[in-house]
């Protein structure tokens, strides 16, 4: 069997994206993380900068991974035009991607889920921000779908996420379930 030459190796971006709330940072510990990690979350937790300058840093770590073409993992609420961007960059770089999107069936549950965390001393999002930012993160999975090699829905409205959308390359399948009926789940591909 003929090694792999390094040169073979096509660099991947591993994203988890989702609105605040959702799951993201508790679904992330069941899968391994692909080269760098970042997250303003961390930054700010860590450093006591600014949600601003955290996430100002962690853009440029992101730019930097993909000007290296270096593997790199990262956490997004994915509602901004912005990530869609930096995702684009990076397929156009001859990055694989592969995307685990997690999210609720209805935004009142990531209120309630960010509120929770405030009490225990996370970082709180405002209610208003928290919709808005629901809406247009499930506007983006349609994005996703086109951008990512690899791409996972799991809801996670319940004590266990439940996955709802696989696509595989050029393979999408839907799994309908007493949360999610197939119409709800198509909608979130149109």
């Amino acid at each position: 069997m003929a090694e792999k030459n390094q040169s073979d190796h096509k660099p991947m971006v591993l994203l988890f994206a989702g609105p605040n709330g959702s799951g993201k940072t508790t679904v992330k510990e069941y899968f391994d993380i692909v080269g760098r990690y970042t997250n303003a979350d961390d930054i700010v937790s860590s450093t006591n900068a600014s949600n601003l300058e955290a996430a100002k840093r962690v853009d440029k770590m992101r730019y930097e991974s993909i000007s290296r073409l270096e593997d790199f993992t990262f956490e997004s609420v994915f509602s901004s035009q912005y990530k869609i961007e930096l995702l684009q960059r990076a397929k156009d770089k001859g990055y694989f991607i592969k995307c685990i999107f997690i999210l609720t069936v209805n935004p009142k549950i990531n209120i309630s889920r960010v509120h929770a965390r405030t009490a225990q001393g996370g970082h709180d999002v405002s209610a208003e921000k928290i919709c808005s930012r629901y809406y247009k993160s499930l506007k983006n999975i349609k994005c996703l779908l086109e951008l990512c090699d690899i791409l996972h829905v799991y809801d996670n409205s319940t004590d266990k996420p439940v996955r709802i959308i696989r696509k595989h390359k050029e393979d999408i399948s839907i799994y309908p379930n007493d949360i999610w009926d197939e119409e709800s789940i198509l909608k979130l591909l149109e």
